[in-house]
């Protein structure tokens, strides 16, 4: 793997917290209690056999939750499959003890660590217990996060299932040079092979989960990171047409406003994705880098190459001193324009969705002095640097951290999210949030983070408890998320009123204690100084 400039090693450390929380790694999401290793299955639980149109499965039941684990949705990607689209996999007769997740598909990112395997395909359903075939729940697909390069589905999602009387399904789907290497090797519309999965696993989701009591006609799709810029990619992408009805994208919006040089590719709901000529260029390097340019037999050399070796050589990807593409990608098939671009023209999939971001996310650095906070200011902003120094001035600041936490999340995040927002309304019902929520748990570090990056979106169970005003919060965010998913509309009963954005043109701000509050566009817009940023960055 390339080494990496100063610069960015604090970079590093920054976006790895965040993608930690993004996916659940640190400490305040536990696994569920009878979410098993991998591998190491228990036995099933009388009467929780499900015929899928694969072979029968049997589940485990965790208090009011009966839960199928670990269930193959694909061929495993290896061999001759690795680089290729999902293909199905082989049917089985004997009920499949559905008990422990699968593995983690393969994954590498500094301060993580390094783990997963290639057959890695696997689906994990939650439904309330005593739910059976033709009871017609509603359906909550995730999709996790960790910047394309880390993470998994294997979570706990007794929460939703239990409170919202509903079915949540999670999946993994391959990650960085595995998901998402494009080279014209492998055909006219390589890569985007992460994407691939995760719309075979909506697919399954369309095939089986009224076997499970699900509603096939009412899904809805939601992650958080990586995972909210992959709800914007499913909802730009025409072969995800008709998979899902709604779409919930939680901090989708976390590359930096110019393109500046990041530790996570280029990928996020307001990205311009790389064009499959620039992808495939990329997949030479990546070809050259694992010695494989020169093969009579290219694509079999690729495939050939061991794991560990493809995991480093394409190191951060092609934009930031690796090799090859490790997320999405415009392939022509999968994507054929970015969420902004298919948005100026309606071609999107119409469905309803929730959108927002934290207000103070930043997944590009701290600075502890103000020599760093400057240069961090020139390597974002370039020649805009003095006009935002200027618009920024340390002096109205208590830190250089807040000053920059300031900047980041205003660029980068927050302003942005409204004008993807205000583009997604032209064409579906949208309803916007901002989370202000600036005391987090568990943070115990000695900078200020404020509502960072998916701090404050509570779908899971959290261990320590919440203490009584963070447990408001999760209560009406569940509450909202499970009645968006049953009847397209956030403001459930008990809940501050949400309004839809393109008929208001305001959020919701989501605070801990019963405080979430309606804020108009004008506001946001004024708070976070988004008329600079849109003369910086103009939004056609």
């Amino acid at each position: 793997m390339a080494s990496r400039p100063k610069k960015f090693r604090y970079l590093i450390s920054t976006v790895g917290t965040a993608l930690a929380l993004a996916f659940g790694t640190t400490a305040a999401v536990q696994a569920s209690p009878s979410a098993h290793a991998a591998n190491q299955p228990v036995a099933c639980a009388t009467g929780t056999t499900v015929n899928t149109t694969d072979g029968p499965v049997c589940g485990i039941v965790n208090n009011s939750v009966t839960e199928w684990l670990g269930i193959p949705y694909a061929a495993p990607p290896v061999g001759s499959l690795r680089w290729q689209p999902p293909q199905p996999p082989t049917p089985w007769t004997t009920p499949l003890q559905a008990t422990s997740f699968g593995s983690e598909c393969v994954q590498v990112f500094p301060g993580f660590p390094s783990g997963g395997t290639e057959n890695c395909l696997f689906i994990n359903v939650w439904a309330p217990k005593g739910t059976t075939g033709g009871s017609n729940l509603p359906v909550m697909v995730h999709i996790h996060g960790g910047g394309f390069v880390i993470g998994s589905g294997n979570s706990d999602n007794t929460l939703l299932a239990a409170t919202g009387n509903e079915i949540i399904v999670s999946m993994n789907y391959r990650l960085g040079i595995f998901g998402f290497l494009a080279d014209s090797t492998f055909g006219p519309h390589s890569g985007d092979y992460g994407l691939e999965d995760q719309q075979a696993a909506l697919r399954w989701v369309q095939k089986n989960i009224a076997a499970f009591g699900g509603n096939r006609r009412n899904v809805t799709i939601f992650g958080e990171s990586a995972g909210g810029s992959s709800v914007c990619d499913q909802i730009a992408s025409p072969t995800a047409a008709g998979l899902f009805e709604r779409g919930i994208s939680t901090s989708g919006e976390y590359n930096t406003l110019l393109g500046a040089p990041t530790p996570l590719e280029t990928q996020d709901c307001k990205s311009n994705l790389p064009s499959q000529q620039q992808a495939d260029a990329a997949g030479d390097g990546f070809a050259s880098a694992v010695g494989c340019a020169n093969a009579t037999d290219l694509a079999a050399c690729l495939r050939a190459v061991p794991v560990a070796t493809a995991a480093a050589d394409s190191g951060y990807g092609y934009q930031d001193g690796g090799n090859g593409t490790v997320s999405p990608t415009i392939n022509g098939v999968t994507l054929t324009m970015s969420l902004r671009q298919a948005l100026r023209t309606g071609h999107v999939n119409r469905v309803s969705v929730i959108a927002g971001t934290d207000r103070d996310e930043d997944l590009v650095g701290t600075a502890h002095t103000a020599a760093q906070y400057t240069q961090l200011v020139q390597t974002q902003y370039g020649k805009y640097a003095s006009r935002v120094l200027g618009r920024y001035p340390l002096s109205h600041f208590d830190s250089p951290n807040i000053a920059w936490r300031t900047v980041a999340a205003d660029s980068d995040t927050v302003c942005p999210s409204l004008v993807t927002d205000r583009d997604l309304a032209r064409w579906m019902p949208v309803y916007g949030y901002e989370i202000d929520d600036y005391d987090i748990p568990p943070y115990t570090g000695t900078t200020a983070a404020g509502a960072s990056h998916v701090g404050a979106w509570f779908l899971n169970p959290v261990s320590p408890a919440l203490d009584a005003n963070q447990q408001a919060l999760q209560d009406e965010e569940v509450a909202s998320v499970t009645h968006f998913a049953r009847t397209g509309n956030p403001s459930a009963p008990g809940t501050p009123y949400w309004p839809e954005f393109g008929h208001s043109r305001s959020e919701l701000a989501l605070a801990p204690a019963g405080d979430s509050a309606v804020m108009s566009v004008s506001q946001i817009m004024a708070i976070h100084s988004c008329g600079f940023w849109d003369q910086i960055a103009p939004h056609q």
